[in-house]
């Protein structure tokens, strides 16, 4: 590998990275190990590589911050999940709970010319199965009048934007309950603890916190 190249461990660093920018997370070291389930020397080791090669700037502080050709790398890698994600939700009939997961290890592998293919076929589409924007992620989310479900008060309705699609147990239980991407739900009562009891598709369901504060919806006129 050439010196400037990426590698698919350092790609897998970038786009973590990228994604907690995204979330308005500092990135730090602690954090990229636990979300890649690694261990902290590995992090600094990789760290140093990743500086090496110019792909990132640490701070003093630990702080991490991506080089612009790094971005560069990390969004692209995005678009080739979401592909990969379409790929295996609407053309081989994947469920929509375990396609995050099974792209994750598909991005990596994706040719130029299959790429090409697959941005032709799915020409036109905004948001992953999941909703996450195809551009400017939690970022396009807020300028499509985006909140958090946890935001929302009694009596009022939403429409499900984009849920968090990185736990697959999490996914599956959305998909039980039929909180999928262009749902509409109304808010009945909200507890002290933050539970939320709502209606979607004529079905009452209880949510918790750990739910309500990771899907994102749109407010909609009473």
């Amino acid at each position: 590998m050439r010196r400037g190249q990426t590698s698919v461990s350092q790609e897998d660093y970038l786009k973590a990275i990228w994604e907690m920018l995204e979330e308005d997370q500092v990135p730090i070291s602690a954090r990229l190990a636990e979300e890649l389930n690694v261990s902290p020397p590995a992090v600094t080791a990789a760290l140093k590589r990743m500086t090496r090669d110019g792909h990132v700037k640490v701070e003093r502080g630990g702080r991490i911050h991506l080089t612009a050709k790094a971005r560069k790398t990390a969004q692209h890698l995005m678009v080739r999940h979401q592909l990969a994600e379409m790929l295996l939700t609407e053309v081989i009939g994947l469920s929509w709970s375990k396609a995050h997961a099974e792209a994750e290890r598909m991005e990596h592998a994706i040719s130029p010319e299959v790429e090409a293919l697959l941005l032709k076929k799915f020409a036109g589409r905004k948001a992953c199965p999941h909703g996450v924007p195809m551009t400017g992620g939690i970022a396009e989310l807020r300028k499509q009048g985006g909140v958090l479900l946890s935001e929302l008060k009694p009596k009022e309705n939403a429409e499900i934007l984009c849920v968090y699609e990185k736990d697959e147990g999490f996914l599956e239980f959305l998909e039980g309950l039929h909180l999928l991407p262009a749902t509409r739900v109304e808010v009945l009562k909200r507890e002290y603890d933050e539970t939320m009891t709502l209606r979607a598709g004529g079905h009452t369901m209880h949510l918790g916190k750990p739910a309500t504060t990771r899907i994102w919806v749109k407010r909609l006129a009473a």
